[in-house]
């Protein structure tokens, strides 16, 4: 067993698909199938039970999956922690929700390292509760998140983007022929919806509660162009951050806006009591100079 095995089984029970987790983890479906029956083979039990449409995990996949997250995120907060010694030269260590391509976030983060000689970048990716773990336990100087739930008292947060919540619906939807809906029209609607630990899922639920419903969430992704396919295939309807669907194909889905106006900003966010180091203060400034309109 590596740390590697233990990456693949979570990729999958987090997807409940072998053919979605091999395409995030970049390798065939076939591959990825060897590599958890390897697992098996070693633990002696068996991890998925695997039907036609779906797979869930067994009882031993259970407790597997309770040490297995425990491993991985030590493992990838040891990493982080052990680079600072690696060698002399300026290192940012950076958390970022999935998202930071759509706001052009990437690309300034490239230009600004092609700038600086020998700077070392770390990215660490992953859903909000997580990357916001990493920056309050100090294991990264910044963080890329939206600021609908984040506590001002003791972190420093600065607006790089601002954008709106929208449904995203099929063109066969009766909703599509709609410019506005209220988020009161929609308590008998199914959703497809990004993982329970992003920051838009629990921005939308807040917002559902306010009309006395809980959304019926029939399916948690988080890669918004398998979203995106699941909602042209008709099943469900999708909250999203319009801008992070504005670069994918529009061809069979529609946005539609909702009529209470959510707003929600990507911030650059660090530790409010950190003394900033010269590289840190030239990045930030970097970003805030260069990011007016976004």
């Amino acid at each position: 067993m590596n740390i590697e095995s233990l990456k693949y089984f979570l990729s999958v029970e987090k997807y409940n698909s072998f053919s979605l987790a091999a395409e995030e983890l970049c390798i065939s479906q076939s591959s990825l199938s060897k590599h958890i029956k390897k697992l098996e083979v070693e633990l002696n039990c068996v991890l998925f039970e695997r039907c036609t449409r779906h797979i869930n995990l067994t009882d031993a996949g259970i407790t597997l999956k309770k040490y297995a997250l425990n491993i991985v995120n030590n493992y990838d907060e040891l990493l982080i922690d052990m680079n600072k010694f690696t060698s002399s030269f300026p290192k940012l260590s950076i958390g970022y929700i999935p998202v930071i391509n759509q706001y052009n976030i990437a690309n300034l983060i490239g230009r600004f390292n092609s700038k600086v000689t020998d700077l070392q970048l770390i990215f660490h990716e992953g859903e909000h509760s997580e990357i916001l773990n990493l920056l309050l336990s100090q294991k990264i100087d910044f963080a890329f998140l939206r600021s609908d739930t984040l506590d001002y008292s003791n972190l420093d947060i600065t607006q790089l983007a601002q954008d709106e919540l929208v449904l995203i619906v099929p063109k066969t939807h009766s909703l599509s022929k709609k410019k506005y809906v209220s988020i009161s029209e929609l308590s008998n609607e199914n959703f497809i919806s990004l993982g329970k630990n992003s920051g838009v899922y629990d921005f939308f639920v807040s917002q559902c509660k306010k009309f006395s419903f809980e959304p019926n969430v029939v399916c948690f992704n988080s890669r918004i162009e398998n979203i995106l396919g699941l909602v042209v295939a008709g099943m469900g309807i999708s909250p999203l951050m319009r801008k992070t669907v504005e670069c994918f194909d529009k061809t069979n889905i529609s946005i539609v806006l909702i009529k209470e106006k959510i707003s929600s900003n990507l911030c650059l966010v660090h530790l409010k009591n950190k003394k900033l180091s010269k590289i840190e203060n030239e990045f930030k400034n970097y970003l805030i100079k260069n990011t007016t309109t976004i």
